[in-house]
């Protein structure tokens, strides 16, 4: 690589100077993440597994799939219960509009 006299360059020459260099370094490194990124994904389809799989970046909540217990109860139909997540159902916020509390509907 040839010497570049520092010296010589005005201060703009040297703002743009290192302007070029940072943009050319973020560049490269694009490149070589993409490069890296397509290698991961050749070998992750070698193993018939996601990159996601590959790394454990699958996200899969602890709760996910798994009924949780009820707290609250359709006192007019036992079957309709709400384990206070989540949207309410209809027929207790029928009953909260009515002004009835929610303590009353607690398993």
């Amino acid at each position: 690589m040839g010497s570049i006299d520092l010296n010589s360059l005005s201060a703009d020459d040297l703002k743009q100077l290192m302007a070029n260099a940072e943009r050319t370094l973020r560049e490269r490194h694009q490149q070589r993440v993409q490069s890296l990124r397509k290698e991961a994904e050749e070998l992750a389809g070698l193993l018939n597994v996601s990159i996601a799989e590959l790394f454990g970046l699958e996200k899969s909540s602890k709760l996910a799939n798994k009924k949780l217990p009820a707290k609250y109860v359709n006192p007019a139909d036992a079957s309709q219960t709400w384990s206070g997540r989540g949207k309410r159902p209809h027929w207790l916020a029928d009953a909260l509009a009515r002004g009835e509390s929610l303590s009353s509907f607690e398993v």
